[in-house]
């Protein structure tokens, strides 16, 4: 063969020499140089190479010469001969099977599981098999190296790999059910109930999964955990046999017996499933399926923690879907219980001690990857403690995969940005080197081989020394530089970084629930690693090393709830030599940042993460004792310190500036561009945040200034974008000179568009081009338009800037996500609901090109009076619509939004007249710029203009107090005593809530406001 098979160093020259020439004889001469550059690409070149050489040597003449008619056939054989033994098996008992898939348009889809049943379909059709454990395992086995195939070959993720996985276990298990009831159904009828009304009705079955297959994230060598469920207690209706009626419990014990033994009986295509049944009720001394009564009742009272902790990842797999969901509602309060909090992690480092305990005494000089202290299991737990913490008040994190779970808790801030990647990225890593090393020999293994050279194998094909063809003998190598010991060397390292996150976020966290919800001072052994115990500890070490700073620390008024934070947070800035000066040199920053930690839980969090974030602080206000800070309502007051300019047509009311340009000029690629965005991002959260803490302003100012970071950070990722499209384009770099010469404009709506946009808002963007776009020009935008997503949106080592919505385009999601303007006024004119319209009144350009934007706006606004104000159904369609969100949305009487006299019925309020009353609004104008517009138009009574100043105002005050104390966007006033006090102090300092001689509660100056708004909306929209 050609010299190119030279450059390989194979294991044993000799051997391989012979293969080359058997091959030489066998395949094609248009595939040996392929063949070459694939067997150099192989992680095992020798193991590919033998198991080659016997494929060519049994397949039939024909099938070696398609292989050059389908050279992908050629991929797919190396890539399985170089990483899975077992699985080559199956290439070499059925040569055919790499071509069907090389002719097979579909082979890299993500399969659903409804695609896999229609593949089952087809396939138990043209194959038939009497046996049925047979033809499931045939079915599973084909399927499997499709998967591993695209998981090999980089085609699939992660998680799309464990998805398809878990629903190819559902699909078989679904088979297996739908035949074994049958032929049940056959020998003894249907198993039956009466119903309330004396009626007869079926007794349904379901199978609930657990473990990997429960949260989508099968193995490629897992068990199967499952649960059998049936609805009714009854008997069935009778059969083909004599004495054929039988109770329904007993019909479905037979009916999961026969399930369970279909998939996991021997066949010679190996057994479809291990299943393991210990995880149902009373564990292996229960019965073998359950009624749906008993299983609810057993969990409510007798169940043990650990079982309540495994039914997070509980889902329907099979059977009656209904029957499942009944199940699972019933068992949600126990398992996200508030007061099960303490024994669930209780539970989980107990657990985790004894695993860590077994793991010492049973391992000999290997590693493995679950068990391991830091490993797959201790990601797990970790996720599985912060779920059932937060679950019971935060809904949201309810999920049963690790990496959504994950990405859940990111999103409600209960995990941050850092350490959510950290975990993201470790549990892909470890879960990939588990696969690898199931794949070889198709066990259920997660130690890695102690033999260096498998070791070695195993380490190249997770993509360690495998981007070249060259490698150095064994013998020639120095042990450190072996693919193995460099894997060996990763692996620690991600083990210690999970190890520092699970210090760092399960305990903190254990202690503030404890603290919170029990009222017990943390006990010392729960203090992270590296931090101090206490925050007078902190204090003593300070007056000692750093006492100017010391003293200032000294004068912040800490509150016991915040001292924990405070203490953690000095310890990680004083922990190392470049902090601690940071904090000597500027010891102003520190206490702002002491003030912060104070006022806010969010905030403390963030200094925790970054302490050296404090360099931020730098031109932060100085921070006034309490009672002199004030937070201005009404920006139209001439003494208010940053008044607001007058508008001008020519202005814009945010920078028309191309974002933040010293990002752009740092000659960086895209992910440089957007982490180095992040973390200016973060700085000027935390400047903005330590500015309105300190008060003296307005609040429509303090989100205005909110806005123009947001704004400038969608300009700054529209130029990143254009940048990466244009890397491989002949388009400009330039937004206002676009390919077709036409203009196009990233517009804000919603808070963003009014300069309302807050911490933890969403983005709401529109996308819009001018009329006449070629179709090459349109794909260049809406790749543009995603790209800007995803610089703003994706998740990242330093998390993300903001969430972004885009649902406000015309015809929502099922829209083009790019639209020409000509589209956008037509559908403003003709096809807008009412609720559509309200929403393009707050529509302002903030990226691109803002003269095309400003033209837009002037356009769409008048299409949009013009049709709303001859509308005689307006008045009914906005009661409706405002009655509606109070009856779906408003869960509590303090909602600020959605409850009766909160901001929805400002809004609704302000809406109405400008659409009933043709009254034009400049772009951009906020809330109580609009009211003053329509005021002085003579629309709106002074006395109610008062009303709505005073009522937006505050309700934009006390929803902003909430967002800088939680970091989340509220609802209501905090449930959480510790987050309801921070607020009330915090608008209490303000002077939001009286003066010292008649401070009113919170709640009671909240139902003040929204009575008399609820006045004025009554007064103008309408009565109800």
């Amino acid at each position: 063969m050609e010299s190119g098979f030279s450059l390989i160093v194979f294991a044993d020259p000799t051997k391989a020499e012979g293969n080359l020439a058997r091959l030489e004889k066998l395949l094609p001469r248009s595939l040996h140089y392929p063949l070459a550059s694939l067997l150099a690409q192989s992680p095992d070149s020798d193991g590919a190479l033998n198991l080659l050489e016997r494929y060519a040597g049994k397949a039939p003449s024909e099938t070696l010469q398609d292989l050059a008619i389908y050279p992908a056939a050629l991929t797919y054989l190396i890539a399985i001969f170089g990483s899975s033994g077992f699985l080559s098996e199956t290439f070499l008992s059925d040569p055919s099977l790499p071509l069907q898939f090389a002719r097979d348009r579909n082979f890299s889809k993500l399969k659903s599981k409804e695609d896999l049943m229609q593949d089952y379909a087809r396939f138990s059709t043209a194959a038939p098999d009497p046996w049925l454990s047979a033809q499931l395992g045939r079915f599973k086995q084909r399927t499997y190296l499709r998967i591993v195939l695209k998981d090999v070959l980089g085609i699939s993720t992660l998680a799309e790999t464990t998805l398809e996985l878990s629903e190819l276990a559902d699909v078989l298990v679904t088979n297996a059910l739908a035949y074994c009831d049958q032929e049940l159904r056959k020998r003894y009828g249907e198993p039956q109930y009466r119903d309330a009304q004396g009626r007869i009705a079926r007794s349904e079955f379901s199978v609930v999964s657990l473990g990997k297959l429960g949260g989508n994230e099968l193995n490629y060598s897992s068990d199967v955990d499952l649960l059998f469920l049936y609805s009714h207690n009854g008997e069935t209706s009778g059969g083909s046999e004599p004495d054929s009626v039988i109770s329904n419990k007993e019909y479905f014990v037979r009916l999961a017996s026969a399930v369970t033994r279909s998939i996991t009986q021997s066949t010679p295509y190996g057994s479809v499933f291990r299943v393991d049944l210990r995880l149902r009720p009373e564990g292996d001394m229960g019965d073998m399926t359950i009624s749906l009564k008993s299983a609810l009742e057993y969990y409510e009272h007798r169940a043990r923690d650990w079982e309540l902790q495994m039914l997070i990842k509980a889902r329907h797999s099979a059977g009656d879907e209904k029957l499942t969901r009944d199940f699972l509602r019933g068992v949600e309060g126990r398992i996200y219980g508030a007061e099960a909090d303490f024994a669930a992690i209780e539970t989980i480092l107990l657990s985790r001690e004894k695993i860590s305990r077994k793991l010492q005494a049973a391992r000999a000089e290997t590693i493995d990857v679950k068990l391991q202290p830091g490993g797959i299991r201790d990601v797990e737990f970790l996720t599985q403690c912060l779920q059932r913490l937060h679950g019971g008040r935060d809904p949201w994190v309810r999920s049963g995969g690790t990496l959504l779970a994950l990405r859940k808790l990111n999103d409600k801030g209960h995990l941050s940005d850092r350490d959510y990647a950290a975990l993201t990225t470790a549990y892909e890593f470890l879960r990939k080197v588990e696969h690898i090393v199931q794949l070889d020999r198709g066990q259920q293994t997660h130690r890695l081989p102690v033999d260096p050279e498998a070791l070695d194998k195993v380490a190249r094909r997770a993509g360690i020394d495998h981007a070249g063809h060259v490698r150095l003998p064994s013998a020639e190598q120095d042990p450190a530089d072996r693919p193995g010991a460099k894997l060996t060397i990763q692996l620690n390292a991600v083990f210690a970084s999970v190890g520092k996150i699970y210090q760092n976020v399960i305990h903190p966290r254990v202690a503030k629930s404890l603290c919170e919800d029990y009222a017990l001072k943390p006990p010392a052994v729960l203090a992270p690693e590296g931090a101090w115990a206490s925050y007078a500890f902190a204090l003593q070490f300070l007056a000692a090393q750093a006492p100017e700073l010391a003293m200032g620390a000294a004068e912040v008024s800490m509150h016991e709830r915040s001292q924990k934070n405070a203490g953690v947070f000095l310890g990680n800035l004083l922990g190392t030599a470049r902090g601690f000066e940071m904090a000597r040199n500027h010891p102003q920053n520190v206490v702002w940042a002491l003030q912060m930690i104070a006022a806010s839980d969010h905030l403390a969090g963030l200094l925790i993460r970054h302490p050296e974030e404090i360099m931020a602080l730098e031109s932060a206000p100085a921070p006034l004792p309490p009672g002199q800070l004030e937070m201005d309502l009404d920006q139209s007051r001439a003494d208010a310190p940053c008044a607001a300019p007058a508008f001008s047509p020519e202005e814009t009311a945010l920078p028309s500036a191309p974002g933040f340009q010293w990002i752009l000029n740092a000659g960086k690629g895209l992910r440089e561009q957007m982490s180095l965005l992040r973390q200016h991002y973060r700085s000027q959260k935390l400047l903005l945040a330590g500015r309105d803490l300190a008060g003296t302003d307005s609040i429509f100012h303090a989100l205005r200034r909110w806005s123009q970071l947001a704004a400038q950070s969608v300009s700054t990722a529209l130029s990143i974008a254009l940048q990466e499209l244009n890397s491989g384009t002949a388009a400009g770099t330039d937004p206002e000179k676009p390919i077709d010469g036409l203009p196009f404009v990233v517009f804000g709506l919603g808070r963003l568009g009014v300069h309302e946009f807050d911490l933890a808002s969403d983005a709401d963007l529109m996308f819009v081009v001018a009329p006449g776009a070629a179709e090459q020009a349109i794909e260049f935008w809406t790749r543009l338009a995603g790209k800007i997503i995803e610089v703003l949106s994706s998740y990242t080592g330093d998390g993300t800037l903001f969430a972004v919505d885009t649902r406000l385009r015309p015809l929502g999601q099922e829209g083009e996500l790019v639209v020409s303007e000509d589209t956008l006024c037509r559908y403003a004119e003709s096809q807008a609901q009412v609720w559509e319209g309200m929403a393009y009144l707050k529509i302002f350009p903030i990226a691109g090109d803002l003269s095309f934007g400003n033209r837009v706006v002037a356009s769409l606004t008048e299409r949009l009076l013009d049709r709303f104000s001859r509308d005689p159904q307006l008045e009914d369609n906005l009661l409706q619509m405002r009655r509606r969100l109070e009856r779906e949305l408003a869960s509590t009487p303090t909602h600020l939004k959605t409850a009766p006299g909160g901001a929805y019925d400002i809004d609704y309020t302000l809406a109405y007249l400008h659409l009933r009353y043709h009254a034009a609004l400049k772009p951009g104008s906020n809330t109580l710029e609009q009211i003053r517009a329509l005021k002085d138009a003579g629309l709106l009574r002074s006395e109610d203009a008062e009303t709505l100043t005073t009522g937006a105002s505050f309700l934009r005050a006390v929803d902003h107090a909430i967002r800088l104390v939680t970091g989340k966007s509220p609802g209501g006033l905090p449930a959480h005593t510790g987050h309801a006090a921070m607020v009330e102090d915090l608008m209490q300092r303000w002077g939001l809530l009286g003066t010292a001689a008649g401070i009113e509660p919170l709640a009671v100056r909240l139902r003040q406001v929204q009575q008399e708004v609820r006045g004025v909306y009554r007064r103008v929209v309408g009565s109800e």
